[in-house]
């Protein structure tokens, strides 16, 4: 099963809908918003907003990870260096994987601040790192430019 970008905004948004929208954690100044999806290695790689969170997506092109367990990690290589992304297992849009940029975002003024900072983060992965800096990113320095040691 190929999850689609706009499948994926529509899961979350009845997530949002149905289970979140009333609790503390939730930035009601912000929606379910799909940022910068396009095509990586033959997947839909983007940042995918929520009221509660903020996540880098990877959408598989193929059941290449149907049957990986939930939570396993796997090594992603983008051209800013490695990534480890997790599998999720969802029930109405099958296996996609992630990496948490934003565990709350609950300091988010409004949705474009959110987007704009999404769109730098998707930038920062998607740029080749210098030759003498290959070292693993860290999801803090997705937005600061510094490499994990």
């Amino acid at each position: 099963m190929t999850i689609k970008v706009a499948d994926l905004v529509a899961r979350y948004e009845a997530i949002y809908q149905d289970r979140m929208q009333d609790l503390p954690i939730v930035n009601t100044k912000l929606s379910v918003e799909a940022v910068g999806f396009d095509q990586w290695e033959d997947r839909d790689l983007g940042i995918l907003i929520t009221p509660w969170f903020m996540n880098l997506v990877l959408l598989p092109g193929s059941d290449e990870i149907a049957d990986v367990a939930q939570g396993t990690q796997i090594e992603c290589r983008f051209p800013s260096g490695p990534c480890e992304l997790t599998v999720y297992q969802d029930e109405e849009l099958g296996s996609y994987l992630a990496a948490v940029l934003f565990r709350t975002v609950a300091d988010f003024p409004d949705q474009e601040t959110a987007r704009a900072v999404a769109e730098e983060a998707l930038a920062q992965i998607v740029t080749e790192a210098p030759e003498k800096d290959t070292k693993k990113v860290s999801r803090r320095g997705l937005f600061t430019g510094l490499r994990a040691s």
